[in-house]
């Protein structure tokens, strides 16, 4: 029971924003009752509303509004807990034309049940509407975006897994990820043709217990890219579904808790990418994979997380020099800090750098070098009410011509219930 409200309550956590946890995963609010209401209420000001490169010129700036409420609910019972939330994200620009305002949904679920001692499964989902692409493509596709999308678009995310308990010391767990991914803005060179697709990853990872706070694991996944887009890269240009690929990813894994308060893991391996229906000379590539972590609570309310990613993802630059452009291999820096400076002020910090490259083969070799920072202070006026101030920084220094660097401040409450 313990490990399914752990596990639930971190999705939980992530479907409706960080705030402070309860012993058992959940925050004071949602663990005395099933449900809990939440409302924020933000005045901001954007520098950049288009993530305009700066080569293009100067960029439209503006100050507005933006108003989130959401709607949670868990179920616990002695074997399942099961999540449901949804949030509504109303955005509005003073001085955006000829559209002023954005109009984000996003539907959450989760369930985890163990079938027995020895057996757990876990389910979750997320259905996102949105316009802004990093909202609809965290993953790193439009991290690096040129233009915000001036249209809707979705993204639905599953994923399912499968813990079995063979021995004292040895599981085994198996996965299933599905992600989908639409624009509604359609045509040759528009967001659906370079980045509509499914994503289906099937994950075998079978772990050994060391010692009680060490844990090594060897793992498998195959990744399939399908693009489902019918438009062209660019006018003139190939089919989307020219960057399908298939990936085998194989690694090894150790997981270390040094005390109750210090822990890490790490994965590493390879990624071996096929490109089927490429017309390429080499049409396949071997890349690095790492996945690394390490977690500190330091103090009550005040804790840091550090990491490294480095993998292969999709892109939305089909060409450079009239060369195509499969994918991108991107390495992933973050670290975040929340540090409790009294009993009612809580101060976070966040942070990104991001170094993607297209290819050795292309002219050049281009990159793209990104850096995104977060400051937030946080002020609690009573267990339903918080306040809030917040400062943002986006840069893009990029070999492809659409640098671009974005400023955005807010200030604003918090209501929970």
């Amino acid at each position: 029971m313990k490990k399914i409200v752990s596990a639930a309550g971190l999705a939980a956590l992530g479907a409706v924003g960080l705030h402070a946890a309860a012993g058992d995963g959940l925050s004071r609010i949602e663990s005395s009752k099933p449900w809990s209401i939440k409302a924020n209420l933000r005045g901001f000001y954007d520098d950049n509303i288009l993530t305009l490169p700066s080569a293009v010129g100067s960029s439209p700036d503006s100050f507005g509004f933006e108003l989130s409420p959401s709607l949670n609910y868990n179920l616990v019972k002695e074997q399942t807990l099961l999540n449901a939330g949804y949030q509504y994200t109303l955005r509005w620009f003073d001085d955006r034309d000829p559209d002023n305002s954005d109009h984000n949904h996003s539907f959450n679920l989760g369930i985890n049940h163990d079938i027995n001692q020895n057996l757990s499964l876990s389910l979750t989902d997320q259905f996102v509407i949105a316009q802004e692409p990093e909202v609809i493509d965290p993953t790193g596709a439009t991290r690096f975006r040129a233009l915000r999308a001036d249209s809707d678009a979705l993204r639905n995310s599953a994923n399912l897994s499968l813990t079995a308990q063979l021995s004292d010391t040895l599981s085994l767990v198996g996965g299933y990820k599905n992600d989908l991914i639409n624009y509604d803005a359609d045509g040759d060179g528009s967001f659906s043709a370079l980045l509509d697709r499914v994503e289906h990853r099937l994950s075998a990872n079978l772990r050994t217990q060391l010692r009680p706070a060490t844990s090594a694991l060897v793992g498998y996944q195959y990744r399939i890219v399908d693009y489902t887009s019918d438009d062209l890269l660019q006018p003139g240009g190939s089919p989307s579904d020219v960057r399908n690929s298939d990936s085998h990813y194989v690694y090894a894994g150790i997981d270390h808790a040094f005390s109750p308060e210090l822990s890490t893991s790490l994965r590493a391996g390879a990624q071996f990418t096929t490109y089927d229906n490429a017309n390429v000379a080499d049409d396949s590539t071997v890349s690095p994979y790492i996945d690394a972590n390490l977690s500190y609570a330091y103090a009550k309310g005040s804790n840091l997380s550090v990491g490294l990613r480095h993998e292969r993802n999709q892109t939305d630059i089909p060409y450079f020099l009239q060369t195509l452009i499969l994918d991108q291999e991107t390495t992933s820096i973050y670290a975040s800090l929340t540090h409790q400076l009294t009993a009612k002020l809580t101060a976070n910090l966040v942070g990104m750098y991001a170094m993607s490259s297209f290819g050795d083969s292309l002219p050049g070799s281009p990159s793209d070098d990104y850096l995104s920072l977060g400051a937030n202070l946080a002020y609690t006026i009573n267990q339903y009410l918080q306040a809030e101030t917040g400062y943002n920084f986006d840069d893009l220094s990029s070999d492809l011509g659409r640098s671009f660097d974005r400023n955005r401040v807010y200030i604003g409450l918090k209501a929970s219930y």
